[in-house]
Protein backbone atom coordinates (compact mmCIF):
# COMPACT_ATOMS: atom_id res chain seq x y z
CA UNK A 1 0.00 0.00 0.00
CA UNK A 2 1.03 3.52 -0.41
CA UNK A 3 1.77 6.03 1.63
CA UNK A 4 -0.98 8.58 2.46
CA UNK A 5 -0.67 11.30 0.46
CA UNK A 6 -0.27 14.11 2.32
CA UNK A 7 -1.92 16.69 -0.53
CA UNK A 8 -1.23 20.55 -0.88
CA UNK A 9 -3.49 22.46 -1.91
CA UNK A 10 -5.94 21.49 -4.59
CA UNK A 11 -5.99 24.93 -6.51
CA UNK A 12 -9.20 25.69 -8.63
CA UNK A 13 -10.05 26.68 -11.65
CA UNK A 14 -9.28 30.91 -12.35
CA UNK A 15 -11.77 32.70 -10.15
CA UNK A 16 -13.11 29.42 -8.47
CA UNK A 17 -13.14 29.26 -4.57
CA UNK A 18 -10.82 27.74 -2.19
CA UNK A 19 -12.41 28.41 1.19
CA UNK A 20 -11.97 24.76 2.29
CA UNK A 21 -8.55 25.28 2.12
CA UNK A 22 -8.94 28.93 4.07
CA UNK A 23 -10.78 26.89 6.77
CA UNK A 24 -9.10 23.70 7.29
CA UNK A 25 -5.35 24.56 5.51
CA UNK A 26 -3.92 20.75 4.37
CA UNK A 27 -1.37 20.20 6.98
CA UNK A 28 1.58 20.99 4.95
CA UNK A 29 4.93 18.64 5.66
CA UNK A 30 7.69 17.00 3.71
CA UNK A 31 7.18 15.11 0.84
CA UNK A 32 10.38 12.78 1.28
CA UNK A 33 10.19 11.68 -2.32
CA UNK A 34 10.40 14.85 -3.64
CA UNK A 35 13.95 15.77 -2.31
CA UNK A 36 15.76 16.83 -5.51
CA UNK A 37 18.90 14.71 -4.17
CA UNK A 38 16.67 11.48 -4.15
CA UNK A 39 15.55 12.70 -7.87
CA UNK A 40 18.71 13.33 -8.85
CA UNK A 41 20.07 9.97 -7.85
CA UNK A 42 17.27 8.21 -9.74
CA UNK A 43 17.98 10.43 -12.81
CA UNK A 44 21.33 9.80 -12.82
CA UNK A 45 20.88 5.96 -12.39
CA UNK A 46 18.93 5.72 -15.78
CA UNK A 47 21.47 7.89 -17.32
CA UNK A 48 20.05 11.54 -16.90
CA UNK A 49 22.30 13.83 -15.99
CA UNK A 50 19.84 15.59 -13.45
CA UNK A 51 21.14 18.80 -11.60
CA UNK A 52 23.16 18.81 -8.50
CA UNK A 53 20.74 19.78 -5.86
CA UNK A 54 22.87 21.95 -4.32
CA UNK A 55 22.95 24.28 -7.27
CA UNK A 56 19.67 23.88 -8.82
CA UNK A 57 16.09 25.64 -9.11
CA UNK A 58 12.99 24.20 -8.05
CA UNK A 59 9.13 25.22 -8.46
CA UNK A 60 6.20 23.72 -6.50
CA UNK A 61 2.81 23.52 -7.77
CA UNK A 62 0.49 23.81 -5.42
CA UNK A 63 3.27 24.27 -2.49
CA UNK A 64 0.23 25.50 0.47
CA UNK A 65 2.19 27.06 3.58
CA UNK A 66 5.72 25.47 2.17
CA UNK A 67 6.18 22.80 4.23
CA UNK A 68 7.50 20.70 1.82
CA UNK A 69 9.57 23.70 -0.06
CA UNK A 70 10.67 25.76 3.19
CA UNK A 71 12.89 22.94 4.49
CA UNK A 72 14.65 22.17 1.08
CA UNK A 73 15.31 25.98 0.79
CA UNK A 74 17.05 25.52 4.26
CA UNK A 75 18.78 22.81 3.73
CA UNK A 76 20.25 23.88 0.10
CA UNK A 77 20.90 27.52 0.06
CA UNK A 78 22.28 27.86 -2.82
CA UNK A 79 19.65 26.80 -5.05
CA UNK A 80 16.69 28.67 -6.00
CA UNK A 81 12.98 27.82 -4.97
CA UNK A 82 9.52 29.40 -6.15
CA UNK A 83 6.29 27.93 -4.76
CA UNK A 84 2.53 28.82 -6.41
CA UNK A 85 -0.22 28.39 -4.12
CA UNK A 86 -3.72 30.17 -4.82
CA UNK A 87 -4.88 29.58 -1.31
CA UNK A 88 -4.39 33.16 0.26
CA UNK A 89 -4.66 32.14 4.25
CA UNK A 90 -1.92 29.10 3.21
CA UNK A 91 0.33 31.64 0.99
CA UNK A 92 0.51 34.62 3.60
CA UNK A 93 1.40 31.62 6.28
CA UNK A 94 4.46 30.27 3.70
CA UNK A 95 5.61 34.00 3.36
CA UNK A 96 5.45 34.89 7.22
CA UNK A 97 7.99 31.70 8.31
CA UNK A 98 10.25 32.63 4.76
CA UNK A 99 10.69 35.86 6.62
CA UNK A 100 10.85 34.75 9.78
CA UNK A 101 13.80 32.83 8.91
CA UNK A 102 15.39 35.14 6.97
CA UNK A 103 15.67 33.00 3.68
CA UNK A 104 16.36 34.54 0.40
CA UNK A 105 16.39 31.99 -1.75
CA UNK A 106 12.92 31.35 -1.92
CA UNK A 107 9.60 32.81 -2.50
CA UNK A 108 6.05 31.87 -2.27
CA UNK A 109 3.76 33.09 -5.00
CA UNK A 110 -0.53 33.69 -4.64
CA UNK A 111 -1.54 32.60 -8.18
CA UNK A 112 -3.75 30.44 -10.02
CA UNK A 113 -2.02 27.98 -12.27
CA UNK A 114 -3.96 28.68 -14.48
CA UNK A 115 -2.49 32.49 -14.80
CA UNK A 116 1.09 31.54 -15.06
CA UNK A 117 3.52 31.87 -18.41
CA UNK A 118 6.97 31.55 -18.85
CA UNK A 119 7.82 34.17 -17.53
CA UNK A 120 7.86 32.55 -14.08
CA UNK A 121 11.44 31.22 -15.64
CA UNK A 122 12.37 27.06 -16.29
CA UNK A 123 13.22 24.76 -13.74
CA UNK A 124 15.43 21.74 -13.16
CA UNK A 125 13.06 20.49 -10.29
CA UNK A 126 9.52 20.44 -11.06
CA UNK A 127 7.14 19.13 -8.58
CA UNK A 128 3.25 18.96 -8.22
CA UNK A 129 2.09 16.79 -4.92
CA UNK A 130 -1.34 15.51 -4.59
CA UNK A 131 -2.85 18.65 -7.36
CA UNK A 132 -3.04 16.87 -10.64
CA UNK A 133 -6.27 14.36 -9.12
CA UNK A 134 -7.82 16.91 -7.56
CA UNK A 135 -8.25 20.01 -9.90
CA UNK A 136 -10.67 21.05 -12.90
CA UNK A 137 -9.48 19.21 -16.08
CA UNK A 138 -8.42 22.96 -17.57
CA UNK A 139 -5.95 22.91 -14.40
CA UNK A 140 -4.92 19.54 -15.31
CA UNK A 141 -4.01 20.39 -18.76
CA UNK A 142 -2.00 23.56 -17.25
CA UNK A 143 0.35 21.86 -15.28
CA UNK A 144 1.48 19.58 -17.87
CA UNK A 145 1.95 22.26 -20.35
CA UNK A 146 3.97 24.20 -17.57
CA UNK A 147 6.07 20.94 -17.19
CA UNK A 148 6.35 20.32 -20.93
CA UNK A 149 7.57 24.61 -21.10
CA UNK A 150 9.50 25.68 -18.30
CA UNK A 151 11.43 21.99 -17.44
CA UNK A 152 15.08 22.52 -18.37
CA UNK A 153 16.45 19.84 -21.14
CA UNK A 154 17.92 18.21 -18.10
CA UNK A 155 15.13 18.50 -15.71
CA UNK A 156 12.72 16.02 -13.69
CA UNK A 157 9.10 16.81 -12.98
CA UNK A 158 7.84 14.67 -9.96
CA UNK A 159 4.06 14.82 -9.93
CA UNK A 160 1.30 12.69 -7.96
CA UNK A 161 -2.17 11.09 -9.06
CA UNK A 162 -4.86 8.89 -7.94
CA UNK A 163 -4.29 6.02 -10.48
CA UNK A 164 -7.56 3.34 -11.22
CA UNK A 165 -8.02 0.93 -10.67
CA UNK A 166 -6.46 0.59 -7.59
CA UNK A 167 -7.97 3.99 -5.95
CA UNK A 168 -11.83 2.62 -6.57
CA UNK A 169 -11.39 0.73 -3.10
CA UNK A 170 -11.21 4.64 -1.57
CA UNK A 171 -13.71 5.75 -3.97
CA UNK A 172 -16.34 3.71 -2.20
CA UNK A 173 -15.74 5.01 0.89
CA UNK A 174 -15.59 8.81 -0.74
CA UNK A 175 -18.98 8.13 -1.99
CA UNK A 176 -20.37 7.10 0.85
CA UNK A 177 -19.26 10.51 2.82
CA UNK A 178 -20.29 12.68 -0.12
CA UNK A 179 -23.87 11.19 0.60
CA UNK A 180 -24.12 11.50 4.15
CA UNK A 181 -22.68 15.03 4.27
CA UNK A 182 -25.15 16.40 1.03
CA UNK A 183 -26.95 18.66 3.53
CA UNK A 184 -24.09 20.67 4.07
CA UNK A 185 -22.21 23.63 2.51
CA UNK A 186 -20.01 25.10 5.19
CA UNK A 187 -16.11 23.11 5.64
CA UNK A 188 -15.91 22.32 9.07
CA UNK A 189 -19.61 21.29 9.42
CA UNK A 190 -19.10 18.61 6.49
CA UNK A 191 -15.40 17.44 8.63
CA UNK A 192 -18.19 16.74 11.84
CA UNK A 193 -20.65 15.16 9.71
CA UNK A 194 -17.89 13.04 8.00
CA UNK A 195 -16.34 11.77 11.23
CA UNK A 196 -19.59 10.53 12.51
CA UNK A 197 -19.94 8.98 9.49
CA UNK A 198 -16.50 6.85 10.37
CA UNK A 199 -18.18 5.61 13.30
CA UNK A 200 -21.50 4.57 12.22
CA UNK A 201 -19.92 2.56 9.88
CA UNK A 202 -17.56 0.87 12.12
CA UNK A 203 -20.41 0.20 14.88
CA UNK A 204 -22.58 -0.76 12.04
CA UNK A 205 -20.49 -3.42 10.46
CA UNK A 206 -18.75 -5.30 13.71
CA UNK A 207 -19.13 -8.76 13.41
CA UNK A 208 -19.85 -8.85 9.44
CA UNK A 209 -16.71 -9.97 7.36
CA UNK A 210 -17.06 -8.81 3.73
CA UNK A 211 -14.39 -8.30 1.60
CA UNK A 212 -15.51 -4.68 0.82
CA UNK A 213 -16.04 -3.68 4.84
CA UNK A 214 -12.73 -5.22 5.93
CA UNK A 215 -11.04 -2.85 3.17
CA UNK A 216 -12.89 0.56 3.91
CA UNK A 217 -12.28 -0.15 7.61
CA UNK A 218 -8.77 -0.50 6.83
CA UNK A 219 -9.28 3.06 5.14
CA UNK A 220 -10.88 4.47 7.75
CA UNK A 221 -7.81 3.50 10.23
CA UNK A 222 -6.11 4.96 8.04
CA UNK A 223 -7.80 7.99 8.31
CA UNK A 224 -8.23 8.65 11.99
CA UNK A 225 -4.13 8.46 12.04
CA UNK A 226 -3.89 11.36 9.45
CA UNK A 227 -4.37 14.99 10.13
CA UNK A 228 -8.37 16.44 9.97
CA UNK A 229 -7.39 17.86 6.50
CA UNK A 230 -6.84 14.71 5.04
CA UNK A 231 -10.26 13.55 5.34
CA UNK A 232 -11.85 16.22 4.15
CA UNK A 233 -9.32 17.62 0.98
CA UNK A 234 -9.20 13.74 -0.26
CA UNK A 235 -12.93 12.65 0.25
CA UNK A 236 -14.89 15.40 0.64
CA UNK A 237 -13.22 17.89 -2.22
CA UNK A 238 -16.06 18.20 -4.73
CA UNK A 239 -13.27 16.85 -7.23
CA UNK A 240 -11.02 13.83 -7.01
CA UNK A 241 -10.42 12.47 -10.69
CA UNK A 242 -8.16 8.87 -10.84
CA UNK A 243 -6.76 8.07 -14.11
CA UNK A 244 -5.04 4.87 -15.98
CA UNK A 245 -1.39 5.25 -15.99
CA UNK A 246 -1.99 4.76 -19.72
CA UNK A 247 -4.29 7.84 -19.93
CA UNK A 248 -1.82 9.76 -18.47
CA UNK A 249 0.68 8.86 -20.10
CA UNK A 250 -0.95 9.58 -23.13
CA UNK A 251 -1.07 13.26 -21.86
CA UNK A 252 2.19 13.64 -21.49
CA UNK A 253 3.41 12.31 -24.33
CA UNK A 254 1.41 14.62 -26.74
CA UNK A 255 3.77 17.31 -24.83
CA UNK A 256 6.80 15.85 -25.92
CA UNK A 257 7.17 14.71 -22.26
CA UNK A 258 9.11 11.15 -21.65
CA UNK A 259 8.23 8.22 -18.70
CA UNK A 260 11.51 8.89 -16.36
CA UNK A 261 10.19 6.60 -13.47
CA UNK A 262 8.68 5.94 -10.50
CA UNK A 263 9.83 8.18 -7.26
CA UNK A 264 8.52 4.28 -5.19
CA UNK A 265 11.68 2.59 -7.24
CA UNK A 266 10.82 -0.86 -6.38
CA UNK A 267 7.53 -0.76 -8.22
CA UNK A 268 9.01 -0.03 -11.82
CA UNK A 269 10.87 -4.06 -11.17
CA UNK A 270 8.60 -6.63 -11.92
CA UNK A 271 10.55 -9.06 -10.07
CA UNK A 272 9.66 -7.72 -6.90
CA UNK A 273 6.36 -9.04 -7.12
CA UNK A 274 7.59 -12.82 -7.91
CA UNK A 275 8.97 -14.99 -10.40
CA UNK A 276 5.13 -15.35 -11.94
CA UNK A 277 4.63 -11.53 -12.00
CA UNK A 278 7.97 -10.95 -14.09
CA UNK A 279 7.50 -13.79 -16.26
CA UNK A 280 3.66 -12.69 -17.32
CA UNK A 281 5.05 -9.01 -18.39
CA UNK A 282 8.12 -9.90 -19.23
CA UNK A 283 7.08 -10.01 -23.16
CA UNK A 284 6.17 -6.45 -22.86
CA UNK A 285 8.40 -4.40 -24.38
CA UNK A 286 6.84 -0.90 -24.21
CA UNK A 287 7.63 0.99 -20.74
CA UNK A 288 4.17 2.40 -20.81
CA UNK A 289 2.41 -1.01 -21.49
CA UNK A 290 3.98 -2.71 -18.56
CA UNK A 291 3.53 -0.36 -15.78
CA UNK A 292 -0.19 -0.24 -16.67
CA UNK A 293 -0.30 -3.81 -16.19
CA UNK A 294 1.60 -3.69 -13.29
CA UNK A 295 -0.83 -1.35 -12.03
CA UNK A 296 -3.41 -3.85 -12.35
CA UNK A 297 -1.79 -6.41 -10.36
CA UNK A 298 -0.52 -4.46 -7.48
CA UNK A 299 -3.90 -3.19 -7.40
CA UNK A 300 -2.66 0.59 -7.28
CA UNK A 301 -4.66 3.73 -6.24
CA UNK A 302 -1.74 6.25 -5.77
CA UNK A 303 1.10 7.13 -7.89
CA UNK A 304 4.81 8.92 -7.75
CA UNK A 305 5.69 9.75 -11.43
CA UNK A 306 9.00 11.27 -12.59
CA UNK A 307 8.95 12.61 -16.50
CA UNK A 308 11.23 14.60 -18.44
CA UNK A 309 11.68 16.02 -21.74
CA UNK A 310 11.41 13.03 -24.45
CA UNK A 311 14.46 14.60 -26.44
CA UNK A 312 16.28 14.25 -22.96
CA UNK A 313 15.10 10.54 -22.02
CA UNK A 314 17.49 8.07 -21.46
CA UNK A 315 17.18 4.45 -21.74
CA UNK A 316 16.25 3.62 -18.43
CA UNK A 317 18.85 1.48 -17.71
CA UNK A 318 19.99 0.88 -14.46
CA UNK A 319 23.73 2.51 -14.60
CA UNK A 320 25.41 0.01 -11.80
CA UNK A 321 29.01 1.32 -12.10
CA UNK A 322 27.24 4.82 -11.20
CA UNK A 323 25.68 3.13 -8.42
CA UNK A 324 28.97 2.01 -6.80
CA UNK A 325 29.62 5.76 -6.70
CA UNK A 326 27.15 7.26 -5.00
CA UNK A 327 26.83 7.59 -1.04
CA UNK A 328 24.54 5.83 1.37
CA UNK A 329 22.54 6.35 4.77
CA UNK A 330 20.10 4.23 6.59
CA UNK A 331 18.20 4.13 9.71
CA UNK A 332 17.58 0.31 10.08
CA UNK A 333 17.54 -1.44 13.66
CA UNK A 334 19.49 -4.26 13.46
CA UNK A 335 18.73 -7.44 15.63
CA UNK A 336 20.10 -7.67 18.81
CA UNK A 337 22.46 -10.38 17.87
CA UNK A 338 23.85 -9.98 14.72
CA UNK A 339 25.93 -13.08 12.91
CA UNK A 340 28.24 -11.69 10.64
CA UNK A 341 30.53 -15.21 10.35
CA UNK A 342 27.97 -16.60 8.50
CA UNK A 343 25.49 -16.14 5.84
CA UNK A 344 21.95 -16.12 7.88
CA UNK A 345 18.87 -14.03 6.83
CA UNK A 346 18.20 -11.67 9.98
CA UNK A 347 15.24 -8.65 10.40
CA UNK A 348 16.49 -5.28 10.82
CA UNK A 349 13.27 -2.73 11.82
CA UNK A 350 12.37 0.49 10.17
CA UNK A 351 11.91 3.59 12.56
CA UNK A 352 8.36 3.51 11.63
CA UNK A 353 7.08 0.16 12.32
CA UNK A 354 6.66 -0.74 8.64
CA UNK A 355 7.65 -4.50 7.96
CA UNK A 356 11.08 -5.21 8.73
CA UNK A 357 13.93 -5.89 5.96
CA UNK A 358 15.59 -9.38 6.15
CA UNK A 359 19.50 -9.18 5.17
CA UNK A 360 21.98 -12.22 4.73
CA UNK A 361 25.05 -11.49 4.28
CA UNK A 362 27.67 -11.03 6.51
CA UNK A 363 29.04 -8.13 4.60
CA UNK A 364 25.98 -6.37 4.46
CA UNK A 365 24.49 -6.58 6.99
CA UNK A 366 28.23 -5.16 8.29
CA UNK A 367 27.02 -2.27 5.80
CA UNK A 368 23.86 -1.64 7.53
CA UNK A 369 25.20 -1.15 11.15
CA UNK A 370 27.80 1.33 10.06
CA UNK A 371 25.45 2.92 8.38
CA UNK A 372 22.68 3.04 11.18
CA UNK A 373 25.37 3.98 13.03
CA UNK A 374 26.25 7.28 11.55
CA UNK A 375 22.77 8.25 10.20
CA UNK A 376 21.73 10.65 8.96
CA UNK A 377 25.35 10.97 7.65
CA UNK A 378 26.05 9.70 3.66
CA UNK A 379 29.06 7.75 3.40
CA UNK A 380 30.58 6.75 0.02
CA UNK A 381 29.99 3.53 -0.79
CA UNK A 382 33.91 2.50 -1.64
CA UNK A 383 34.67 3.59 2.20
CA UNK A 384 31.42 1.51 3.39
CA UNK A 385 32.86 -1.60 1.60
CA UNK A 386 36.55 -1.04 3.38
CA UNK A 387 34.45 -0.25 7.00
CA UNK A 388 32.10 -3.57 6.34
CA UNK A 389 34.83 -5.60 5.54
CA UNK A 390 36.64 -4.47 8.19
CA UNK A 391 33.96 -5.46 10.83
CA UNK A 392 33.30 -8.95 9.23
CA UNK A 393 36.84 -9.85 8.90
CA UNK A 394 37.35 -8.71 13.13
CA UNK A 395 33.88 -10.55 14.18
CA UNK A 396 35.63 -14.15 12.69
CA UNK A 397 33.93 -13.52 9.21
CA UNK A 398 37.32 -13.12 7.08
CA UNK A 399 36.12 -15.86 4.39
CA UNK A 400 33.09 -13.27 3.89
CA UNK A 401 34.98 -9.48 3.96
CA UNK A 402 36.08 -9.53 0.63
CA UNK A 403 32.10 -11.03 -1.32
CA UNK A 404 31.36 -7.73 -2.93
CA UNK A 405 29.32 -9.28 -5.30
CA UNK A 406 26.69 -10.33 -2.07
CA UNK A 407 27.17 -7.08 -1.06
CA UNK A 408 25.89 -5.06 -4.15
CA UNK A 409 23.24 -7.31 -4.98
CA UNK A 410 21.84 -7.57 -1.48
CA UNK A 411 22.81 -3.37 -1.19
CA UNK A 412 20.77 -2.70 -4.74
CA UNK A 413 17.95 -4.34 -3.33
CA UNK A 414 17.77 -2.49 0.12
CA UNK A 415 17.72 0.50 -2.02
CA UNK A 416 14.85 0.01 -4.07
CA UNK A 417 13.16 -1.23 -1.18
CA UNK A 418 13.79 1.93 0.73
CA UNK A 419 15.53 0.58 3.22
CA UNK A 420 19.05 2.16 2.43
CA UNK A 421 18.76 5.95 0.95
CA UNK A 422 21.31 7.63 -1.57
CA UNK A 423 22.49 10.48 -2.29
CA UNK A 424 24.75 11.78 -5.11
CA UNK A 425 27.88 12.57 -3.04
CA UNK A 426 28.84 11.95 0.60
CA UNK A 427 28.15 14.19 3.28
CA UNK A 428 27.77 14.62 7.45
CA UNK A 429 26.03 16.50 9.71
CA UNK A 430 26.65 18.62 13.06
CA UNK A 431 26.85 16.44 16.28
CA UNK A 432 25.25 17.64 19.43
CA UNK A 433 27.90 18.60 21.88
CA UNK A 434 27.67 19.27 25.21
CA UNK A 435 24.73 21.93 25.06
CA UNK A 436 22.70 20.83 21.87
CA UNK A 437 21.33 22.97 19.81
CA UNK A 438 18.38 22.41 17.30
CA UNK A 439 18.02 24.51 13.95
CA UNK A 440 15.72 28.09 13.66
CA UNK A 441 13.77 26.18 11.28
CA UNK A 442 12.92 23.24 13.66
CA UNK A 443 12.54 25.66 16.67
CA UNK A 444 10.28 27.77 14.69
CA UNK A 445 8.23 24.91 13.42
CA UNK A 446 7.64 24.05 17.04
CA UNK A 447 6.36 27.11 17.69
CA UNK A 448 3.73 27.52 14.72
CA UNK A 449 2.04 24.80 16.19
CA UNK A 450 2.81 21.79 13.43
CA UNK A 451 3.06 18.58 15.26
CA UNK A 452 5.85 18.05 13.67
CA UNK A 453 9.09 18.84 12.19
CA UNK A 454 11.35 18.47 9.23
CA UNK A 455 14.18 15.76 9.13
CA UNK A 456 17.78 16.29 7.81
CA UNK A 457 16.68 13.26 5.24
CA UNK A 458 13.35 15.53 4.57
CA UNK A 459 11.05 13.20 6.64
CA UNK A 460 8.79 13.88 9.15
CA UNK A 461 8.46 13.41 12.62
CA UNK A 462 5.92 13.91 14.86
CA UNK A 463 6.32 15.31 18.43
CA UNK A 464 3.96 14.81 21.65
CA UNK A 465 3.66 18.03 23.95
CA UNK A 466 7.15 16.67 25.80
CA UNK A 467 9.19 16.77 22.53
CA UNK A 468 8.05 20.45 21.68
CA UNK A 469 8.92 21.80 25.02
CA UNK A 470 12.19 19.78 24.44
CA UNK A 471 12.51 21.14 21.15
CA UNK A 472 12.10 24.71 22.11
CA UNK A 473 14.74 24.18 25.34
CA UNK A 474 17.70 22.37 22.86
CA UNK A 475 18.76 26.46 21.60
CA UNK A 476 22.26 25.37 22.88
CA UNK A 477 22.46 27.72 26.06
CA UNK A 478 22.24 24.28 28.06
CA UNK A 479 23.26 20.81 28.89
CA UNK A 480 20.86 17.70 29.12
CA UNK A 481 21.05 17.66 32.53
CA UNK A 482 19.42 21.71 32.90
CA UNK A 483 16.85 20.77 31.11
CA UNK A 484 16.07 18.13 32.63
CA UNK A 485 15.92 20.57 35.53
CA UNK A 486 14.49 23.08 33.81
CA UNK A 487 11.37 20.86 32.72
CA UNK A 488 10.88 18.98 36.10
CA UNK A 489 10.53 22.46 37.72
CA UNK A 490 8.24 23.45 35.20
CA UNK A 491 6.12 20.23 35.48
CA UNK A 492 6.21 20.65 39.43
CA UNK A 493 4.58 23.66 39.40
CA UNK A 494 2.34 24.49 36.10
CA UNK A 495 -1.18 23.16 36.05
CA UNK A 496 -0.34 19.73 35.05
CA UNK A 497 -1.20 20.34 31.12
CA UNK A 498 2.32 19.27 30.44
CA UNK A 499 2.15 16.25 32.88
CA UNK A 500 -0.94 14.91 31.82
CA UNK A 501 0.28 15.12 27.97
CA UNK A 502 3.22 13.63 28.56
CA UNK A 503 1.51 10.77 30.67
CA UNK A 504 4.42 11.70 33.20
CA UNK A 505 3.30 10.36 37.10
CA UNK A 506 1.75 12.26 39.60
CA UNK A 507 4.48 11.40 41.52
CA UNK A 508 7.56 14.44 41.72
CA UNK A 509 10.14 11.85 42.35
CA UNK A 510 9.20 9.42 39.65
CA UNK A 511 8.12 12.61 37.74
CA UNK A 512 11.80 13.78 37.70
CA UNK A 513 13.04 10.04 36.24
CA UNK A 514 10.79 9.82 33.72
CA UNK A 515 11.70 13.53 32.29
CA UNK A 516 14.98 12.01 32.46
CA UNK A 517 14.85 9.37 30.83
CA UNK A 518 12.52 10.80 27.74
CA UNK A 519 15.11 13.77 27.89
CA UNK A 520 18.16 11.46 27.50
CA UNK A 521 15.75 9.01 24.60
CA UNK A 522 14.77 12.48 22.80
CA UNK A 523 17.72 14.12 22.79
CA UNK A 524 19.57 10.92 20.81
CA UNK A 525 16.77 10.82 18.60
CA UNK A 526 16.66 14.39 17.32
CA UNK A 527 20.31 14.01 16.73
CA UNK A 528 19.94 11.33 14.37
Amino acid sequence: MPELPSLPSAVKSTGGPVDSYDEIPYDSSPVTETDPDRLAVIGRLFGLEAADPRDCSVLELGCASGGNLIPLAWRYPRSRFVGVELSARQASDGRRMIERLGLTNIEIRQADILALGEDIGEFDYILCHGVYSWVPEAVRERILDLIAGQLTGRGIAYISYNTLPGWRMRGMLRDMLLYHTRGSSLPGERLDLARGFLDLFEHATIGLDALHVKQIKQQIARIREAPPSYLYHEYLEALNEPCLFSDFATRFETRGLGYLGDAELHTMFPSTLGDAVDEAVDGIDDAIEQEQYLDFVRNRGFRQTLLCRADALPDRVVDFELFERLAFFADLIPPKKVDLRRPKSQPFRRPGGEEPLNIEHPLTKAAVIELARRYPDAVAFGDLVRMAGTAVAETGGRQHADALDHLFGEFFSLYLHQGVGASIRAGAFPRAGTRPRTTDLTRLQVAEGLGHVATARHTQLDLDPLAERLLMLLDGSRTVEEIVEDLAIEADRQDGSLSGAAGLSGNPEKRRAQIRTNCERLVSLFAR
